[in-house]
């Protein structure tokens, strides 16, 4: 029997995914030697290529999106689980590290499941907040290694490193809405990198942790990137919906920075 035969249940997929998450979770927390971590992240990655080739995919949903939106997520967890240091804060981290990919998988219909449209609404939008939850992983990340200097290197590099990927990210999800690929929308992806990078660097200066600098830096981008999605659509930018949206989001983050932030 070949691979091509094999025909994995969604529901069981997300079950044996569980099982994987945990046996990394547990050797992650005894990792010691930066190569050894490299080769766990490449065994994770090489078992959800596999997982991924196995499981029933419906002809309008592609493989390798939900594939590239496991390992951004993963890439930004892992990172989270390695910069964390209060305890409860590392477990919350793993459980949402093992329950958000197993309901990408329990989103996907099963072999005879119907109404593909009905479905395929909530598995995008379920992913799209697993490729945030990965960014913010990403940035944090990034700052971490700016605020702590781990890397003998510059920060402007991280920086700028850490905003192409944010490019690429929104490029990649505007492509998932199906907007046209024309010189607005490049020009609109021009604009949100350099839009991220001055925020980064502007955080960077602020006293700040790495993980409120990166939940704020994310949050300005998931705004950004809403904004220009319904700017580059046909039906263009419903003010009146979305000026309640922006006047909520920006009453959201004053509490969040008043209330909740700890500022050094």
């Amino acid at each position: 029997m070949s691979l091509k035969s094999l025909s994995l249940h969604p529901k069981f997929a997300g079950f044996l995914d569980v099982v994987a998450g945990l046996l990394f979770l547990f050797a992650l927390k005894r990792v010691s030697l930066w190569w050894i971590l490299l080769v766990y992240l490449m065994l994770r990655f090489i078992w959800w290529i596999i997982l991924v080739r196995l499981v029933y995919y419906p002809q309008n949903i592609k493989r390798f999106w939900h594939l590239l939106t496991l390992v951004v997520f993963h890439f930004g967890i892992v990172l989270l689980l390695l910069f964390v240091e209060w305890m409860p804060s590392w477990y919350l981290i793993g459980l949402i590290y093992l329950f958000f990919p197993l309901v990408s998988f329990w989103l996907l219909p099963a072999k005879s499941g119907v109404h593909l449209s009905f479905v395929a609404k909530p598995y995008r939008r379920w992913r799209f907040w697993m490729s945030a939850f990965g960014l913010f992983g990403i940035w944090s990340g990034t700052f971490a290694a700016v605020f702590l200097q781990i890397l003998n290197i510059s920060y402007w590099f991280l920086l700028i490193s850490a905003s192409l990927v944010t490019i690429a990210i929104t490029i990649w999800w505007w492509m998932e809405y199906n907007i046209e690929k024309n010189p607005l929308f490049w020009w609109w992806a021009i604009c949100v990198g350099v839009f991220i990078l001055e925020i980064a660097w502007v955080l960077f200066r602020w006293p700040l942790g790495y993980f409120v600098s990166a939940m704020i830096l994310v949050w300005f981008w998931y705004d950004i990137w809403l904004l220009a999605r319904f700017h580059l659509l046909p039906a263009g930018i419903n003010w009146p919906k979305q000026i309640l949206f922006f006047i909520i989001n920006g009453v959201l983050l004053l509490t969040f920075l008043v209330l909740i932030v700890k500022w050094k």
